[in-house]
């Protein structure tokens, strides 16, 4: 009788573990830049469900949060499809804004510093951007996602691709960071990992261990390879989606930073889900769209700052990483998600402590309980990432539903005038660092004596930047890539 009872409680034990295994065998992140939830989803609370944390309508931000008779600017539904200018989001311009959490500083911090004071808080609705808006409530939004710190996108990516940005809380500064990435994480501990990109990897290249030979062979180009891999099924079991920072001839910008077109990135937000949706694993697929900052828009909700875990080391300005940023738009998709899912707090067992929120780290906690690697004991990479509110219990369906739709909103055609308005606008601080970059990684000797080959000190507009860091680019993934091949 004891040996049945035994193996009884094995066998139950077997199919306890068959019957948690998860109906996701493809989770597909994209990581667009720079907008606030009020920004792009805010009108949705008056337009669409009045549970969702968003705008009333009568919302307006001061001139000068010190002198009221300075009067208000209003909240309106104008968005700039193409941004006026580029609202600041730097760490010290964020604590302007936020205000000592009284987020009445946006108008003044963009006056402050001559920019235009409409931009900050001109959002967009289900008219104006369609796809991001339809998706939102066609399955799961989250109203309460927070960026990782009160500050710009490359320490928030750093969060997002490692759980850490080891201090910094400024852009890309020559360094590479020495953490380990989850891409290597995967790779390491038994997973697969491919990051698809479009012109050039970018933030992808940031870290150390993803600018090695062997793990550059996990890297491809989006347009000539992701929608034919979607299409055979053959994507691996984490992809991470890098947009097109640089515009060209042929292509615009789409990541929609400020000063990129808002319509394009909806275009690609609605290419990928569409080839998703027509793959033969959408039914395995997780998409999750999100944002990686606010990029110095407008949002009414005071982002958490109790109990959060500081990271490892202390910023340079003495920050402890114990708030997070402001909220950004994210959407989870999947046919097993109920449609019309608002996300305001992490579902029993999804909230590791009482003070735990959702973040950019949400997405690696996730992602390693669907691909089996909590259940196996796997350390996560960081205090923050095991801090971090999970969301696999919203894959709850009883069976894959069939009414996802098929295809989005139809948007217009891209206006022929916008390539040369784009490609003729000064350099920002982006292309600037991706300059640096490939002047460090492809010319290094070149780059040590103050020099770089191409000249990128002549190159004073975004479409000759553009030119020259898609070409790098490829000279750079080609080499990479031909050095791991020798190396098998």
């Amino acid at each position: 009788m004891k040996s049945f009872l035994i193996v009884f409680a094995v066998l139950l034990a077997v199919i306890a573990k068959a019957e948690c295994k998860s109906v996701i065998s493809n989770i597909v992140v994209l990581m667009m830049e720079n907008r606030s939830f009020d920004h792009l989803l805010g009108w949705l609370k008056t337009d669409y469900n009045s549970k969702i944390e968003g705008l009333s309508g009568g919302e307006s931000q001061p001139r000068d949060p010190n002198d009221p008779s300075k009067g208000t600017v209003p909240v309106t539904r104008n968005g700039y499809d193409i941004s006026p200018d580029d609202p600041l989001h730097g760490f010290d311009d964020i604590a302007v804004q936020m205000n000592k959490n009284k987020m009445n500083g946006f108008v003044y911090d963009s006056a402050t510093h001559s920019r235009n004071e409409t931009n900050p808080v001109s959002m967009f609705d289900r008219t104006s951007a369609p796809i991001i808006n339809q998706l939102a409530q066609e399955f799961a939004v989250f109203d309460h996602w927070h960026c990782s710190i009160p500050g710009p996108t490359d320490p928030n990516r750093a969060f997002a691709m490692s759980g850490t940005s080891r201090g910094v809380i400024t852009n890309f500064n020559g360094t590479l960071w020495d953490q380990q990435s989850y891409f290597d994480y995967l790779v390491k501990n038994g997973r697969t990992f491919g990051g698809y990109y479009q012109k050039d990897p970018w933030a992808l290249f940031y870290f150390q261990d993803t600018n090695t030979p062997e793990n550059i062979q996990h890297l491809k180009e989006l347009d000539a390879h992701f929608y034919k891999d979607v299409a055979a099924g053959a994507l691996p079991q984490f992809t991470w989606l890098q947009p097109q920072t640089t515009t060209y001839g042929d292509s615009l910008a789409n990541w929609q930073h400020p000063d990129a077109s808002v319509m394009e990135g909806e275009k690609l937000i609605k290419k990928v889900y569409e080839a998703l949706r027509a793959g033969p694993k959408w039914e395995e697929t997780l998409f999750l769209i999100t944002y990686d900052e606010h990029g110095g828009f407008y949002d009414h909700v005071v982002p958490p700052h109790r109990g959060i875990p500081g990271d490892d080391q202390v910023a340079s300005n003495g920050f402890t990483f114990d708030q997070l940023g402001i909220r950004i738009p994210t959407i989870a998709i999947s046919p097993w998600i109920k449609k019309g899912t608002i996300v305001s707090e992490a579902l029993p067992g999804e909230k590791p402590t009482p003070t735990s929120a959702f973040d950019a780290t949400s997405i690696l906690a996730t992602s390693n309980k669907i691909l089996g690697l909590a259940d196996e004991g796997v350390k996560p990479l960081t205090d923050r990432m095991a801090w971090a509110n999970t969301f696999a219990g919203l894959l709850s369906e009883k069976a894959p539903r069939k009414d996802c739709p098929t295809t989005l909103a139809t948007l217009p055609e891209t206006d022929s005038a916008l390539f040369e308005i784009q490609r003729t606008k000064p350099l920002n601080d982006h292309l600037e660092a991706q300059m640096l970059f490939y002047c460090q990684q492809v010319y290094p000797e070149a780059h040590a004596a103050g020099e770089c080959t191409g000249r990128p000190e002549l190159l004073t507009n975004q479409g000759l930047a553009s030119d020259w860091i898609a070409a790098e680019a490829h000279k750079y993934v080609t080499k990479m890539k031909a050095a791991g091949a020798k190396s098998v």
